[in-house]
């Protein structure tokens, strides 16, 4: 298989971004492409309707995705397209306020080569998300963790050609944010691990805010909304433990 590059999902309005689109594409060390992403705002109700249906998979997600959501998680599937099509036996996708610390980033990258084979897909967190899980694999001061509770926020991954073509699979059709359905390895196929260190940070604060963010929510529907996030998020825990494979 040809050897693995980064992909950058850039939504082309979002101007702000592009300076770091192009800085991160400077200190990254392997080839890179920018993967125009999906404009939400401009999917026809019929192109929704074709890829998106409430309430598909258990646990049940709780609120309708707005455009922008389903957007982010076609831009993501582009990627995996470009992934198979390719034919890579690995990517790394990032989201468009993405940043690396260049040399730790360089160290993140050598061990998961060094680790491929004990990994499909490897979530590359900013350095404030929580993981707890099992070690399977350390170097370089470095780890690969088997999270026990599967973390969010897909600003920058390492997905494998045989992950990507599971994902596709599984997500012709989706109900829920791409971050979301990720933690579900009982719908996708594909175990979730974590490097962490990673050496990537997150610069949606000093680029605007989030570009998928939701509008402002009344009172009732702001409390139905924190009401079930938690809830959801135990019976995702339930699901993941009772998913789990024998031994992990």
């Amino acid at each position: 298989m040809a050897e693995p590059k980064a992909f950058i999902l850039h939504l082309e309005r979002a101007a702000q971004r592009r300076p770091q689109v192009d800085l991160l594409r400077s200190a990254l060390p392997l080839a890179s492409e920018i993967v125009a992403a999906t404009d939400g705002a401009l999917l026809s109700p019929q192109q929704v309707d074709a890829v998106y249906r409430r309430q598909l998979h258990r646990p049940r997600f709780s609120h309708p995705l707005n455009r922008a959501e389903i957007g982010a998680f076609l831009s993501h599937r582009a990627a995996w397209r470009q992934i198979v099509g390719q034919g890579l036996d690995y990517a790394l996708v990032f989201e468009d306020d993405a940043a690396i610390d260049a040399e730790a980033f360089a160290r993140t990258c050598a061990f998961a080569r060094e680790t491929r084979a004990q990994w499909d897909y490897a979530l590359a967190p900013a350095p404030q998300t929580r993981i707890a899980g099992a070690v399977v694999a350390e170097q370089h001061g470095v780890a690969l963790i088997r999270p026990k509770n599967p973390p969010l926020r897909a600003i920058a991954q390492f997905v494998s050609n045989d992950a990507a073509r599971k994902l596709l699979a599984a997500t012709e059709k989706f109900d829920r944010p791409i971050d979301t359905l990720l933690q579900m390895r009982w719908v996708t196929g594909v175990e979730l691990l974590a490097l962490k260190p990673s050496g990537v940070q997150e610069q949606s604060g000093a680029l605007g805010g989030s570009t998928i963010q939701r509008k402002s929510m009344g009172l009732a529907e702001k409390l139905r909304h924190e009401i079930a996030r938690p809830i959801y998020r135990a019976q995702v825990r339930a699901w993941s433990a009772f998913a789990r494979k024998p031994g992990k």
